[in-house]
């Protein structure tokens, strides 16, 4: 019985690191057509995720970078606005993201300290 459950914590550890370490990489943010020439980079180590994003609304560059977590399957990180879009008053936000079954997809919803709310559509560029 002890083997058994040595096994299965083993094999869930193993599943869970490489289901993570599959999340690095460039990911092309397909949330709106207002925004173009959009992508995350991620970087994942055991449970921990990095993660700059860059962003072009209606022109206008857009950066920011995070780190959080993984936990529950899914990726917890805090954003900070690095350059802004002029008008625009984000200085930092939080994403949720889970990776969908497919494991090209991560999708899930942004917030920032403005108030703003919505959803979050990455689709893995590289490496496939």
């Amino acid at each position: 019985m002890k083997l058994l459950i040595a096994l299965t914590l083993l094999f869930s550890t193993s599943y869970l690191k490489s289901q993570n370490e599959s999340l690095n990489g460039v990911w092309a943010d397909s949330s709106s057509k207002s925004f173009q020439n959009c992508y995350a980079v991620f970087a994942v180590k055991k449970d921990s995720v990095f993660m700059t994003h860059y962003v072009e609304f209606n022109g206008q560059p857009f950066v920011e970078h995070g780190k959080g977590l993984i936990t529950d399957g899914k990726l917890k990180y805090t954003v900070k606005v690095t350059l802004q879009i002029p008008g625009w008053t984000t200085t930092e936000g939080q994403h949720i993201l889970s990776l969908d079954s497919d494991g090209k997809t991560l999708r899930g919803t942004y917030s920032d300290n403005t108030g703003n709310k919505g959803p979050l559509v990455f689709k893995k560029k590289w490496p496939k």
